[in-house]
């Protein structure tokens, strides 16, 4: 054997920009390095051997050891690379000239670079077709996610979330312990995972996708590869501080102060008195309740390994507090995975994560929850809110207008939610031959939920206590097993993949309820007389088995043709229903390499590279679990003359035996264009969705004997254009600058409904009064807003009273669309040497949002809007006779309340926005001073997240979601409902690596 020697060198990418950490190994042996923060390397090897470079979103590209000393290496990263790697479904890679349908990847850095910890909220504005909905500025509060749309009336309309090929769980708990959703919205469970532990982010947008994960990927899917282990043992450690602060607050006005119809009453919670005068105190007792938020997040890292060993370790702690005082959020996770090559052609390996997250947070949604400030009169101090026997002061002792203080809310008023989460994979890879792959694959996501709601006596929502508990188990087991096969003839390469999925699904929640405290300082279900408490046990089971396949044929790489076939049972649908088969074709053409084939000539002039793609597929969706047979009460009929057992339980849903599954057909089309060498990259997609007999759920008539029932009816088409710019301006060795652009609209329309229905409502998305809630509507928007108008007759003209005051009609109508025009996301990256810059402009435009934060401040006095409290006339005509009105009436309390504030149109506003997502500088010591330390990489960060936000929108932020994300259908994104404000903040950060 040759005699080692010492090979240096310098690792660069395509763009002449130093690759630090990349793993330098020589092929069959334990011999391992990485790069400096210089890029430069040196390793022992003797000629004739070979060097393998390897970096983590960048191509791996092998050296041979010859009689030179140095070498220098060039790797082009994912985004330069043509022929990229995608992870699609199952976890498998493939390249992305093959797919027949859109894709789009999320690198590790720009996950990270946002600081969010909520992993739905690193998605924000990075990929096309993608909207995201934060639910508000408290710490831990849920974010919504659509692709293209909603394909459900009623159901779950957000995609599937796959981490290291098990499908885990997101969901948002509608209601806990009793509490409704825009009460009390919960955390997406999302938010359990920490960013910082994700190597990339793969989005499969429409069914052509998402085909072989069968129905629970109806809505898309999200696959998340974490961090793994390579080369010599490293040890990476960083930390972020966080300050936020509330980033807008309503507008109140400062003219009127307590009181009632122009009187000032001293125990009036509303602001109908006369004005103030010029030496009285206003207190800001809205901007006085907000203070500044406080966040640390720290995360160490462990990895390493040899040619047939790596291995991965992390920790992470996250401490956040809230704008609103004792409101917080907390995660602790630690996550290990190894990979283990046991013989060349058999590899096992297992990965595990333990995530443990502690949320407290307080009421929200009316007057009585923690934005009560808007309802407080300004001539008052909220701040006294104590009597001397630490009982709530209360300014109208038993009247039916008192509220809670919010400063009694945020210390006396906690909700609680504790989990304890553990995601375990394992998996078993062999070879039998060469052109066959075995893969078995078993996971489980198990976690326990601990909530707990106070409602401390003397509160006017519960004077003399209230307490709910809810402890949730949830558990998602998946098995799956995959044999693939590739064979080539000639020019044409074949690949065919087989396999069978069984995903097992429990969720139990005990939830108990307790009120009239018999000792008011002790909380526990125990202080209450038996007669005081409930009990309830909730279980939910569901079972979906599928078996499935993939081929895919080539003719000398350049025109692919892919068929997918899955069958799926499910066990929430009748016997006869419960099968179901869907298929999916798509096709690609790469251009430019046909171009090549058929020419003979390598040159194909300004285009550097061009793909075409189509495709179909179908996808089904099965029935919530437990809705084929009506459910009995927990109580028995002994209130008739026959007493006998168990009756319907008219609150939850009328069974129906025959339900079956709804199905999603999909078009696409798209084109993936890149020119002058790769420095312009252009992907446009067009797509059309269709969804029929949806499984809705709607109310029936009393005569059914119960409210609420499923059906099949109904079908949604949505239509849509997608498009991504990646431009390199600049490409220097010390300089760079790169600006990604894209751009998305989809337009969501309800086709049908059965029966005679209209619309679909939605019960969880109502506001504060039932001013307003989410609906569908036919021959319209899939997001509609429902309220409250004014009554009209067929010219729109304002029906008036004989005194010229406007009439509330007696239905709700269409008042608005949530659903934007369209969305865009601009993001540009600058590396000058060691020091970088990065931001991002996120884009909305159109999209009503109702402003029920405007509305309760109307009815309180405070609103800009009641400033005007002498007379008008309305225009409109009156009813009885048809006569223009000329009658003036008084703008006064009657009017704004009873009149103005149930004309739900004077509170829906144009959402869209231009807002600074997050800015980002970064600085990275030189290899000269990291060597000094020991280091092998040292990394400075500033950044500033919300920092500008241009909107005509009057309230605090038009992104909110009422309700949280876990109301399903068109969901509750579009609604202020008197939310804790979003915030805008400065993250100081710092990586270290040795």
């Amino acid at each position: 054997m040759a005699q080692q020697k010492a090979v240096t060198g310098k690792v660069t990418s395509a763009n002449g920009e130093v690759l630090s950490n990349v793993t330098v190994m020589v092929k069959g042996t334990n011999r391992v390095v990485q790069t400096n923060a210089d890029g430069s390397f040196s390793i022992q090897a003797a000629p004739g051997e070979t060097l393998i470079f390897r970096l983590l979103g960048s191509g791996e590209k092998d050296q041979v050891v010859g009689t030179g000393n140095v070498y220098n290496i060039v790797l082009q990263t994912t985004d330069e690379k043509i022929d990229e790697v995608v992870v699609t479904a199952m976890g498998i890679k493939q390249q992305a000239r093959s797919l027949g349908y859109a894709a789009q990847n999320v690198s590790s850095k720009e996950i990270t670079e946002s600081n969010q910890p909520n992993l739905v909220n690193t998605l924000q504005g990075k990929v096309a077709g993608v909207q995201v909905t934060n639910s508000g500025g408290s710490p831990g509060a849920s974010s919504n996610i659509l692709i293209r749309g909603g394909s459900s009336l009623s159901l779950e309309n957000q995609p599937l979330i796959v981490v290291d090929g098990i499908p885990i769980d997101n969901t948002t708990p509608v209601s806990q312990g009793g509490l409704t959703a825009g009460t009390a919205p919960a955390s997406n469970r999302g938010i359990d995972i920490n960013p910082e532990d994700i190597a990339s982010m793969s989005v499969l947008k429409g069914p052509a996708a998402a085909a072989l994960y069968g129905l629970r990927a109806g809505s898309g899917v999200i696959i998340i590869t974490t961090k793994k282990g390579a080369g010599k043992g490293r040890v990476t450690y960083g930390n972020t501080f966080s300050f936020d602060n509330a980033n807008k607050l309503p507008e109140l006005q400062s003219k009127f102060k307590q009181g009632r119809l122009g009187v000032y009453e001293d125990n009036s919670y509303q602001s109908w008195g006369p004005e103030f005068s010029s030496n009285e105190t206003i207190y800001d007792n809205l901007g006085q309740f907000f203070q500044t938020g406080f966040g640390q997040n720290h995360d160490v890292s462990f990895s390493g390994g040899s040619d047939r060993t790596t291995f991965y370790a992390s920790g992470n702690l996250l401490q956040q507090e809230g704008i609103a005082k004792n409101t917080e959020f907390g995660r602790r996770s630690f996550r290990m995975n190894a990979d283990h090559k046991v013989f060349d052609n058999l590899k096992i390996g297992a990965n595990m994560t333990y995530m443990n997250t502690a949320r407290t947070y307080f009421p929200q949604g009316s007057e009585n929850g923690v934005m009560g400030a808007i309802y407080w009169p300004k001539n008052l101090d909220m701040t006294n809110y104590l009597n001397d026997n630490g009982t709530q002061l209360v300014i109208s002792e038993g009247s039916e207008t008192a509220i809670d203080n919010p400063y009694w809310t945020i210390n006396k008023k906690p909700i609680t939610s504790k989990v304890n989460r553990a995601i375990v994979v394992g998996d078993i890879s062999y070879d039998p031959v060469e052109w066959l792959n075995l893969t078995y694959r078993l996971g489980t996501d198990f976690y326990g939920d601990t909530f707990q709601s106070l409602t401390t006596p003397t509160s006017i929502t519960g004077l003399t206590g209230y307490l709910a508990t809810a402890k949730t188990q949830n558990q998602i087991t998946t098995s799956t097993f995959l044999a693939s096969a590739k064979k080539s003839a000639g020019d044409f390469n074949f690949s065919l993949l087989l396999g069978n999925n069984l995903e097992s699904s429990f969720r139990e929640t005990e939830t108990a309820t307790a009120r009239n405290f018999v000792d008011p300082d002790f909380v526990g279900i125990n202080n209450t007389a038996p007669k005081d408490r409930t009990v309830a046990n909730t279980i939910t089971r569901r079972r979906i088995f599928g078996v499935f396949g993939d081929f895919t044929a080539d003719w000398k790489n350049i025109v692919f043709l892919n068929f997918k076939a899955r069958n799926d049972w499910s066990s929430t649908l009748p016997k006869a229903n419960n099968s179901f088969f869907y298929p999916a074709i798509s096709t690609s053409v790469v251009l430019t390499d046909l171009m090549k084939e058929l020419s003979g000539n390598e040159d194909t002039g300004f285009l550097s590279y061009g793909k075409i793609r189509a495709a179909w597929a179908q996808v089904g969706k099965d029935a919530p679990a437990h809705r084929l047979q009506t459910t009995l009460g927990t109580y028995i009929n002994d209130f008739t003359i026959n007493p006998r057992g168990f009756i319907v339980n008219m609150n939850d849903f009328y069974g129906n035996p025959v339900l079956k599954p709804q199905f999603d057909n999909s078009w696409e089309v798209g084109a993936d264009l890149r020119f002058l060498n790769s420095r312009i990259g252009l992907d446009v997609t067009w797509y059309k969705n269709g969804s029929s007999d949806q499984i809705l759920a709607t109310r029936t008539p009393p005569s059914s004997g119960s409210f609420l029932a499923f059906l099949n009816g109904g079908s949604i088409e949505n239509k849509g254009f997608e498009g991504i710019l990646n431009v390199q301006p600049v490409k220097k060795q010390d300089f760079s600058w790169t600006f990604d652009v894209n751009f998305s609209t989809n337009k969501s329309k309800v086709i049908s409904l059965p029966g005679f229905l209209d619309r679909v409502e939605l019960s969880d998305a109502w506001v504060k009064g039932d001013a307003a809630q989410g609906a569908a509507f036919l021959n319209s928007t899939l997001f509609g807003i429902n309220g409250r108008v004014w009554k009209t007759n067929d010219k729109g003209e304002y029906l008036l009273d004989n005194n010229g005051n406007p009439q509330v009609a007696a239905n709700l109508e269409m008042i608005g669309d949530r659903n934007p025009d369209w969305i865009g996301g601009i993001t540009n990256n600058f590396q000058y040497k060691n020091l970088g810059l990065s931001f991002m402009w996120d884009v909305r435009q159109g999209g009503d949002v109702f402003n029920a934060t405007a509305y309760t401040l109307v009815l309180s006095g405070l609103s800009p809007m009641t400033l005007d409290r002498g007379t008008a006339v309305i225009p409109g005509v009156i009813e009885s006779s048809g006569a223009v009105n000329d009658k003036a009436i008084p703008m006064g309390q009657d009017y704004y309340q009873t009149k103005f504030a149930n004309n739900s149109r004077n509170f829906v506003e144009d959402g869209s926005w231009i807002r600074l997502r997050y800015v980002s500088l970064s600085y990275k010591a030189p290899a000269s001073f990291t060597e000094r330390l020991r280091l092998s990489n040292l990394q400075f960060t500033l950044t500033g997240r919300n920092l500008l936000l241009f909107t005509d929108y009057s309230g605090v932020d038009p992104e909110v979601s009422g309700s949280g994300a876990g109301v399903g259908g068109s969901g509750s994104f579009g609604f202020d409902n008197l939310g804790v404000p979003a915030t805008r903040g400065f993250d100081l950060g710092l990586k270290f690596s040795f």
